[in-house]
């Protein structure tokens, strides 16, 4: 009896030890970058790029006043032609004399997030968009990318580059 409980527990033993591993998560690391505390990418999350989405809608709305709960207090706008706003009032001022001036439509082409270090908190959210204005009779075609920082769910800086398109 005592033989087939000792090869019962050395069975038991050998199978148990011959079970897979739980290997460490996949490192979803990509790309490079020149920051601290980390010189690589990951990738980031759809909240954040939510974020830029409920944005576009109210925005295609031209509801610019609905677009302040987006942003942070502290935020900053970069424009195409070298503008920099510190606040989102400036910002939404901006938004609507140029609605007063220009005709704008455009399609949401894409967007991603990516993030530094996701331990600190904070996303970089990229998207594209294709543009046409209007502004006095004259037609203007242009691709946009517009790169914004969020943290906790609010804009903290949105940055805007412009490439017209050649008919």
């Amino acid at each position: 009896m005592k033989n087939l409980f000792y090869l019962c527990v050395c069975s038991m033993l050998s199978l148990f030890s011959c079970q897979p591993k739980e290997s460490a998560p996949e490192d979803r690391s990509i790309g490079f970058a020149t920051a601290e505390p980390t010189d690589k990418w990951h990738l980031g999350t759809e909240a954040a790029i939510q974020v830029v989405k409920d944005l576009d809608a109210v925005w295609s709305k031209k509801d610019f006043d609905g677009m302040r709960v987006f942003f942070s207090d502290t935020a900053s706008f970069y424009f195409p032609n070298g503008t920099v706003v510190k606040s989102p009032e400036e910002f939404i001022a901006i938004l609507k004399k140029s609605n007063e001036e220009v005709e704008d439509s455009w399609t949401f082409d894409y967007a991603f997030s990516v993030d530094l270090n996701p331990t600190l908190g904070g996303e970089h959210v990229q998207a594209g968009f294709t543009n046409t204005s209007v502004k006095a009779g004259v037609t203007t075609k242009r691709n946009l990318h517009e790169s914004y920082y969020i943290i906790n769910g609010k804009i903290v800086w949105w940055n805007q580059y412009a490439m017209d398109l050649k008919e």
